[in-house]
């Protein structure tokens, strides 16, 4: 784990905001530890005064908890906590809004798979893509498949915005998933990507992932 060094004319609240970074790129995960005050200061290279102040920020802000006997720890429900800051609203945003967004997301999702999930963690992916898939309900196969994926690249924010953009865009993606054919199609993509994920063949697996994004957005708008 690594820290960003602070130099000394930086104030509480920027201390604060790097280590807020660490925990919405998922470098810190929910329920990981701190180093205790002095060895995060020391390696921040700020005060222990200064220091507190950055935690009891943090504290108030909910990403960090504080126990007597445990010490200090991201929020286990720091997943929940961000969602509810980062919520999309319908008010804000339109579904092909949301799509596009997703589009840039996903492709970056795909490139830190293949950088950085074990083989173990995609054979866990692939073993999930079996034919059992085409009687679940299909948007729930998709959503599941994606969250794995966001989880797969170890980033808590691609997390998040997969989680609320299915809680968003839930009621129309249902109404193009519940046919047979295409929960067939989303499984031969679903297939595809992981194929050049195995393969560590970044730029075909990105390629693949944008193909099934320009599918589904193509069912939206004829709903």
């Amino acid at each position: 784990m690594g820290f960003t060094r602070i130099t000394n004319e930086r104030l509480s609240d920027k201390v604060a905001q790097s280590i807020i970074e660490q925990i919405e790129t998922g470098e810190l995960k929910p329920g990981d530890k701190l180093p205790n005050e002095l060895e995060l200061a020391e390696e921040l290279g700020i005060s222990r005064g200064i220091l507190r102040e950055a935690l009891t920020i943090l504290q108030a802000r909910e990403y960090i908890v504080r126990k007597p006997k445990d010490g200090t720890l991201v929020n286990p429900d720091i997943m929940e906590i961000l969602r509810s800051k980062n919520g999309i609203s319908l008010k804000e945003a339109t579904y092909i809004d949301l799509l596009e967004m997703r589009e840039c997301v996903e492709e970056r999702v795909v490139e830190k798979v293949v950088d950085l999930a074990s083989d173990e963690k995609i054979l866990e992916l692939e073993e999930f893509l079996n034919p059992i898939q085409e009687q679940i309900n299909g948007n729930s196969v998709d959503y599941y498949f994606h969250y794995k994926l966001a989880e797969l690249s170890q980033n808590a924010m691609f997390v998040n915005f997969i989680d609320t953009y299915y809680d968003v865009i839930d009621e129309l993606t249902k109404k193009t998933t519940q046919k047979k054919s295409r929960k067939t199609e989303i499984n031969q993509e679903h297939r595809k990507i992981v194929e050049y994920i195995v393969k560590r063949d970044k730029e075909k697996a990105v390629n693949a992932m944008l193909e099934h994004l320009r599918k589904v957005k193509e069912n939206i708008k004829r709903t």
